[in-house]
Parts: structure tokens; C-alpha cells; sequence
């Protein structure tokens, strides 16, 4: 009985100890990510975890003194699928050709049933992070796809407008209510270069 008293002791002791270990590497890792400029309290972070640049990250921070919540685009299937519809991508590709990226997941390009707001409540201090593929954005104008990465360096910035709920549910009218982030802001450009 002792013995396991101990171990339990000692799983405890050891979660005490290392739970704040955890949360300031997060926080040092949260620290050396590229930042855009803060608008009303809320910072954008694009980042391309991988060598080849087909996956990127964007972070959304609360750098501000009060939690607010965002409206990030749609969901379907009560939350089965989330799709962030609000995040656009400004890409100029290695020749110095810019244009517009809006992010539409092919998968689910076609919605037959319920549609809710895609809201993610943001604590001060928090980040919340988005994992996306270039193949899930298309340029309306161009009538591309997928953004194509050219040999040279291509050059990615994400934009994203806040707005409040905009598929109100009968079930759920008090969703409109919430305290939506209204602003606009911008992330650090991201360079990814490709060889010939």
C-alpha cells in the first residue's frame, strides 16, 4: 500500500513539476514565431513547417487585455468539418505576379444541410493555430486551384477580417450576441523558395 501511495506521489510531484516546464516552452516556442502587426489586440503568424512548403501554419494570437472570440468561417455537420472561409492568402509567386488566394476546401465545396459559424474563443494571451495545404485555397480571378510555387522565391502574407455570426440558426439566435472581434489584421510575409 505504501508502494503505491509512493508512485502516486511521485506521478503527482512529477506532473507539478513539469507542468509549468510545458507551458513556458509553449510559451518561448509562441515567442519565436513570426509575428505581422498587432491590430486591436489580435496577431496573425504564417509559417511553413515543412522543407517543401505544401503545408503552413497560421496562429492566430490574443495579444490584447481582453478575450474576444472569432468567427473564422463555416462549419458543417454540427462541427464535423470546419472550414476557415475568412482566411485569404496574398501570394506573389518568384516572378512578381500577385493575386488573391480564399481559402475553399475542394472536399466540401458543395453544402447540403445545416451550416454554423466557425467560432473559436480567444483568452487574452492565448493562440489559437490552423494547420492548411496549398491546395485548399483558389484565386477566383485566375481560376487557380492551388497556389503554385514557382522556382525563386515565392512570397505568402494571410488576411483575415472579423466579423460577427453570419449563420444564425434558429436554434441558437443568441450566437449573434457574442463578443466577435470586428477587425482586420495581417500576418508576417513568409518566403518560401523552391529550387530549379
Amino acid at each position: 500500500m505504501r508502494t503505491i501511495s509512493a508512485l502516486i506521489l511521485l506521478a503527482v510531484t512529477g506532473w507539478l513539476v513539469t507542468a509549468p516546464l510545458s507551458t513556458v516552452a509553449a510559451h518561448k516556442q509562441t515567442e519565436q514565431l513570426p509575428w505581422g502587426q498587432v491590430s486591436d489586440g489580435i496577431q496573425l503568424s504564417l509559417t511553413a513547417p515543412d522543407r517543401d512548403g505544401l503545408r503552413l501554419q497560421l496562429a492566430f494570437r490574443n495579444a490584447g487585455d481582453r478575450d474576444v472570440t472569432l468567427d473564422l468561417g463555416s462549419m458543417l455537420a454540427n462541427g464535423k468539418v470546419q472550414l476557415p472561409n475568412y482566411i485569404v492568402l496574398d501570394f506573389t509567386d518568384a516572378r512578381g505576379k500577385q493575386r488573391l488566394f480564399k481559402f475553399a476546401d475542394k472536399k466540401h465545396s458543395f453544402v447540403a444541410g445545416r451550416l454554423d459559424d466557425y467560432i473559436v474563443p480567444l483568452r487574452s494571451g492565448s493562440v489559437y493555430t490552423l494547420t492548411l495545404s496549398l491546395d485548399q485555397f483558389w484565386c477566383q480571378e485566375t481560376r487557380e486551384f492551388e497556389i503554385p510555387l514557382q522556382a525563386g522565391e515565392n512570397h505568402l502574407t494571410a488576411h483575415f477580417e472579423g466579423s460577427g455570426a453570419k449563420n444564425v440558426s434558429p436554434d441558437l439566435p443568441a450566437i449573434k450576441l457574442m463578443n466577435f472581434w470586428l477587425g482586420k489584421v495581417e500576418s508576417n510575409t513568409l518566403v518560401i523558395a523552391r529550387s530549379e
